[in-house]
């Protein structure tokens, strides 16, 4: 059988998640404590005004105001005033303006500061919420990243997060009608009771009347959140991609696919907004329905009893339609919840642990490097099924040159990014020193290694902030002696800002030699041990090539060298060739050896013998 109460209801499933999102960000739902104390307290000052409308009516419709001296409350107040004010018809009616106004200030007053207290706790989530998700994306694993679209993840992190803080800050509005609807249900019984219990029938059938509507929303914002996230992918894709765009003369193409997935989300959000305009217009015509209802009970007690003190009818019907927008509060609480089911669905899929391939590091601080690094049995497969690596096992020596070698795809770069832990390897399968890899701390690990990318990794900064990023205090000196090793000196002397010059996005505006050289110093000025060449060369032509080497020999004295190589010409010197195809170890040994063997490797030789 089913379950009932208020904790299966999709309402309270939704605050829970609301919740969550408040812990995760360190918002307590108490800070709202505050807000709602405030809008309470304009919602009760609302009340009054509205309780003063009725001696006000009755002395305008009476032409005598002289009942305020025996009206619950005002008779106090009127005991404060002078004897002769009292018998004033128009002096009472000025008192009982003036009142109305100084209640009426008060509750805006209070509306205001509550709703400003609510606007900083919200800033204040959303600058949280911003950090939280940004710091949790650098702790995921390459392997995220690698399935995961960038337009995607910008999108939660920069929209989604704005799009949930909007929807909350509404809630304050909501809270506060709330509050002013219970103020005007107390002064409707206080006026009639007899009124005020058939209202309660009618109310409910106000509130749920709308549940279809309120799901709908709710399927659409989920739909809504997963178009945004194309739109997002798609224009991330052909921006950062935009020289592939118009070699291949795909403006065209590009534009109708952008504007098929725009038209749809633009399509879905009106459809969001149809609906959730739809809202009001309703309960106000239920509203109105009711009204006349009512108003056709109120003729017949009138014509029954022959008298009725009309100011006080007046007002509650003035109170009813003030209510037919207070009623709406929960339609337009379940309403907000439904809207940012798909953002907050996202968001909170950022906190699930699953598939995240988190960077977990050990505690131990890896020092220097002593005798060797150790691949042992090595086997690893990116999930797809296919073993990227399987059984290797070689080691690397200290102080050499180790060149790992072998066709495109055959998962040398794998193990470059096993050895940093850019993917988790398997246990007891990659070793320093005879110490698994995995006790070390991802930091201390990473210091020790100095990586000259095949995928040059620049960001659209200047030429000094990319070549000293990471790299804490570097002199002046260290860098233009860096420069000139890798022979950027000239190029950049001849810049209008020298080091200071933009390079744009990804070093837009280098060229691809460039963009290596840059690399190269980087790695050459972090100094560390152990230094990885993954086709260090391989954007450079071969005069300059020529030039690069000679730094790169210089840079790798007294270094743990591993390079990863294409051209087999640049590792004429390597101590140790290992030999890598289709994610086994086919050979190793020194280059002599290996060509005298006439395996593998001395096929790939005999290929690349021209260069």
């Amino acid at each position: 059988m089913p379950k009932f109460g208020i904790k299966n209801t999709r309402v309270y499933k939704r605050f829970l998640k609301l919740r969550r999102l408040f812990n995760k960000v360190g918002l307590n739902i108490w800070f709202f404590v505050i807000p709602g104390i405030l809008s309470f307290v304009s919602a009760s000052f609302h009340g009054l005004g509205m309780g003063l409308l009725i001696p006000i009516l009755k002395g305008i419709i009476d032409k005598d105001f002289g009942f305020v001296k025996q009206t619950l409350i005002l008779k106090d107040i009127a005991a404060l005033l002078p004897q002769s004010f009292t018998y004033n018809n128009t002096r009472i009616f000025i008192f009982l303006v003036t009142l109305t106004t100084i209640v009426a200030i008060l509750q805006q007053s209070t509306r205001y500061i509550a709703a400003v207290s609510i606007a900083y706790q919200m800033r204040k989530a959303v600058n949280g919420l911003r950090k939280l998700i940004f710091n949790r994306y650098l702790s995921f694993g390459k392997l995220f990243f690698d399935r995961t679209g960038f337009g995607y993840l910008s999108n939660i992190l920069l929209n989604f997060t704005n799009i949930v803080a909007g929807e909350i800050r509404r809630l304050q509005g909501i809270i506060t009608g709330i509050f002013t609807l219970f103020v005007y249900l107390a002064l409707m019984f206080a006026i009639s009771w007899q009124l005020s219990v058939i209202i309660l029938f009618i109310f409910p059938i106000l509130y749920y009347g709308l549940q279809k509507l309120i799901e709908k929303i709710k399927r659409i914002s989920k739909n809504m959140a997963f178009y945004r996230g194309q739109l997002s992918k798609k224009a991330f894709n052909v921006l950062t991609c935009f020289s592939l765009v118009k070699a291949y003369a795909r403006e065209d193409e590009e534009k109708k696919e952008f504007g098929r997935v725009s038209d749809l989300t633009s399509d879905l959000e009106f459809s969001l907004d149809k609906k959730e305009l739809l809202i009001t217009p309703i309960q106000e015509i239920l509203m109105i329905m009711a009204m006349l209802f009512l108003m056709a009970i109120v003729a017949l007690i009138v014509v029954k009893h022959k008298a009725a003190d009309m100011s006080g009818f007046l007002v509650y019907f003035y109170i009813l339609k003030r209510s037919a927008s207070s009623i709406g509060v929960f339609g337009a609480f379940r309403g907000t919840l439904a809207r940012i089911e798909g953002p907050m669905g996202e968001i909170l899929k950022v906190f699930d642990d699953k598939d995240k391939y988190f960077d977990i590091g050990g505690k131990k601080e890896l020092g220097s490097l002593q005798k060797e690094i150790r691949i042992n049995n090595l086997s690893f497969s990116y999930g797809r099924g296919i073993e990227a690596l399987e059984d290797i096992s070689f080691s690397i020596p200290k102080g050499k040159v180790t060149a790992i070698v072998g066709p495109t795809g055959s998962g040398k770069t794998t193990i470059i990014h096993l050895l940093l832990r850019f993917y988790d390897c398997p246990a007891k399968s990659i070793f320093i020193d005879g110490v698994d890899i995995r006790e070390f701390t991802l930091k201390s690990l990473r210091q020790h290694i100095a990586i000259v990318s095949q995928e040059t990794l620049l960001f659209n900064d200047t030429l000094r902030a990319n070549i000293t990023y990471g790299l804490g205090e570097v002199s002046e000196k260290q860098l233009i002696d860096a420069v000139k090793k890798v022979r950027l000196y000239d190029f950049i002397t001849k810049l209008p800002q020298g080091l200071d010059t933009i390079i744009g996005d990804r070093g837009v505006q280098l060229s691809g030699g460039e963009k290596q050289r840059v690399s190269i110093a980087r790695a050459m000025l972090k100094g560390s041990e152990i230094l990885i060449l993954d086709e260090a060369t391989s954007s450079l032509d071969t005069r300059t090539e020529k030039l690069i080497q000679e730094a790169i020999e210089k840079a790798v004295e007294n270094k743990t060298v591993i390079a990863i190589a294409h051209r087999l010409s640049t590792i004429k010197n390597a101590d140790k060739i290992v030999v890598i195809e289709d994610g086994r170890l086919t050979e190793e040994g020194s280059m002599q050896n290996l060509l005298d063997r006439k395996g593998k490797f001395y096929n790939y030789w005999q290929e690349q013998k021209f260069y």
